[in-house]
């Protein structure tokens, strides 16, 4: 939306945050503070900023704070009646907003199914069948359709900000969010006809997908995340972007590795992904492998495995800067990652000198703030003590790195590799083995 199109106010409040040089988190912050609210969610706010300057929804609840933070009065800084035009929506925020299109029905259907998720989400309960489903369905059947004008950067923001959490949030956490997001973001790929827009908000849509995938799987809802993962490869592949495409492959094969899928599986989506890859140094790439090494080593294949390694290295070796310093997201592959793919491999092939070589590496590389990535680094271990028959102490280990942290797909994982790497009967009857299992068995 241009300036002559948004309403004056909406001009009034981009131009005074830029002014001030604030990004959008740093309004919400303030907002937030001039509120008295302790709690609230910078980046859910900093998306409605967004979608405050763009002038699609009037900030009702909030214009006594953006009145008190720009130390502007009321009616000087939204007009003499400090009320929307006429049409603009007053929704509080927080609320979902109806809009008159011919389809208001059929959202309305999904409105509700995404409302009954997110209560089965915050509640803990089972999800109820076909929930999931109707939120993907809001950007599948968007995915090929036209709409109207819409702004993408806030989108591509948000993407950002995910990027930055779903390896570092406890599982499940981004799960309600993602929800809701997805289903805007289906509203807003119907509206998108900008070309170059629409291309970012697929770009956008392949992420949060992913990124859904994740935390169904994670909850044990495999079905469910192979469709995400499905939805989320047919919006990279139409937004052109080759990397993210790749990228996208690569986590649907790691997914079906940890999911403990069969083997043919795991091997068909890695050649897709290869195949993709076309030789192209990227994150995505480099992932394969990486996927690759640990997928061969479950198979017990020692010389593909460390193959797959030394090809790792050498995609290493010729991945972009700014690849190798996100030591954080999804997107990066920092030496800590590298030495992750190594310590996986090499426990599996119960090569212990060089598994705890690398775990060493690792969780001295590894952000604290990943607290997944460093439990499942500590089950590694566990698992080559077990294969270096150092029985008491891998189980012990694996134990007391698992109580008390939520479960995974990959935690899941390699905990059973630990109870199948276990040499008797004798052994997995141990009060320690029964308490691993139920550990690894408990609902994240």
């Amino acid at each position: 939306m241009t300036d002559k199109r948004r309403p004056a106010w909406a001009v009034r409040l981009e131009a005074e945050r830029s002014a001030r040089q604030w990004g959008k988190h740093e309004m919400a912050r303030r907002l937030l503070a001039a509120s008295h609210i302790e709690r609230g969610s910078i980046r859910n706010l900093a998306r409605q900023i967004h979608r405050w300057e763009a002038g699609e929804v009037f900030p009702r609840d909030w214009a006594t704070a953006y009145a008190t933070v720009f130390k502007v009065p009321k009616e000087d800084l939204f007009g003499p009646e400090c009320r929307p035009p006429e049409g603009q929506s007053t929704t509080p925020t927080g609320t979902v907003e109806k809009e008159t299109r011919p389809d208001n029905g059929d959202d309305d259907v999904k409105r509700r199914a995404l409302l009954e998720l997110m209560a089965a989400l915050g509640a803990g309960a089972a999800v109820p069948a076909g929930t999931v489903a109707a939120v993907l369905t809001a950007l599948e059947s968007s995915l090929d359709a036209p709409a109207t004008e819409l702004d993408a950067p806030g989108w591509q923001n948000l993407a950002w900000e995910y990027s930055q959490e779903i390896w570092v949030q406890p599982v499940g956490a981004l799960m309600r969010d993602l929800a809701a997001d997805i289903m805007d973001l289906g509203v807003a790929l119907q509206r998108e006809k900008n070309p170059s827009a629409r291309r970012d908000l697929l770009r956008v849509s392949a992420q949060l997908t992913t990124y859904m995938s994740q935390e169904l799987s994670d909850l044990g809802r495999y079905r469910d995340a192979g469709r995400a993962l499905q939805a989320a490869t047919h919006a990279a592949d139409e937004s052109g972007d080759h990397d993210l495409a790749t990228w996208v492959r690569y986590y649907r094969a790691s997914s079906a590795l940890w999911e403990n899928r069969p083997p043919e599986v795991i091997n068909s989506f890695l050649n897709d992904a290869f195949k993709h890859a076309a030789g192209r140094p990227s994150s995505g790439l480099v992932k394969a492998f990486s996927t690759r090494a640990k997928f061969l080593a479950t198979q017990g294949d020692a010389t593909g495995a460390k193959q797959a390694i030394r090809d790792l290295h050498e995609v290493f070796g010729r991945l972009p800067e700014h690849v190798l310093q996100d030591r954080i997201s999804p997107h990066g592959y920092s030496e800590s990652a590298l030495r992750e793919a190594e310590s996986f491999t090499y426990a599996m092939l119960g090569d212990t000198k060089h598994a705890t070589s690398a775990i060493d590496q690792a969780l001295s590389l590894m952000p604290e703030e990943r607290s997944g990535s460093r439990t499942n680094l500590n089950l590694m271990r566990a698992l080559a003590l077990v294969h270096d028959r150092d029985i008491t102490e891998g189980l012990n280990h694996a134990a007391t790195t698992l109580n008390g942290m939520p479960t995974s797909s990959s935690r899941r994982r390699i905990t059973e590799e630990i109870i199948k790497a276990l040499p008797d009967e004798k052994t997995r009857a141990l009060p320690a083995a029964r308490e691993l299992r139920a550990l690894a068995a408990a609902k994240t």
